[in-house]
């Protein structure tokens, strides 16, 4: 899977018809829908505001919508094209000032496709991962031990939190969530736990 980290875009004229393109990062239906917001304020005047994403958590969700052009001809379209190029945690809106002239279904699939398409073109897709999330907690004097693991599992520090104890929230590759796991074990006899909290997606 693959995602983007910053909003492209796209535009063009079709038949009197401008298509104003936009791919931008979203994780959740909540940012989408503020995306989507924001692209409103910034272009009142529109005639349609057609749109799409695909969220991915424990699976993988998708929405469209033509927002009043034939049924098929715009939303689809553009949910297609995220598709075809395994795009996850973006939405897509491309809004069309209308320009008197119809371009009729195929055309409106054309327009729709071309101006999305482009703005996967112009962005640069970077590699989505699964990444175990695991709380250690340790005594002060044991952070060595605890750099050593970072070292030698790729842990990414997302959270801490010290008290009388140090508490780390850590972000671990897939491929090695097992081996840090049994390394883990091995190592609550000097008193450091560990809880594995779930599963996120990073991009990298």
């Amino acid at each position: 899977m693959m995602s983007i980290n910053k909003i492209s875009e796209y535009s063009f004229k079709e038949r009197g018809s401008k298509f104003y393109g936009f791919l931008f990062p979203s994780s959740s239906i909540k940012e989408f829908e503020e995306g989507i917001l924001f692209f409103k304020k910034k272009y009142p005047e529109a005639t349609h505001y057609c749109t799409a994403y695909r969220h991915v958590a424990e699976q993988i969700i998708e929405f469209s919508s033509d927002d009043g052009e034939p049924s098929g001809s715009a939303g689809l379209p553009i949910l297609n094209i995220l598709k075809s190029t395994n795009l996850v945690n973006c939405g897509a809106v491309v809004i069309r000032y209308y320009g008197g002239t119809k371009l009729g279904k195929p055309g409106l699939i054309e327009s729709y496709s071309k101006a999305i398409k482009n703005c996967v073109n112009c962005a640069e897709l970077l590699p989505i991962y699964k990444m175990a999330k695991i709380e250690i907690s340790y005594q002060y004097h044991q952070e060595k031990e605890i750099q050593l693991l970072i070292r030698n599992f790729e842990l990414i520090e997302k959270q801490s939190e010290f008290l009388e104890s140090i508490s780390k929230l850590f972000y671990c590759p897939m491929d090695n969530e097992d081996s840090l796991i049994q390394k883990l074990q091995s190592l609550t006899y000097m008193g450091i736990t560990f809880n594995r909290i779930g599963y996120t997606l990073m991009i990298h």
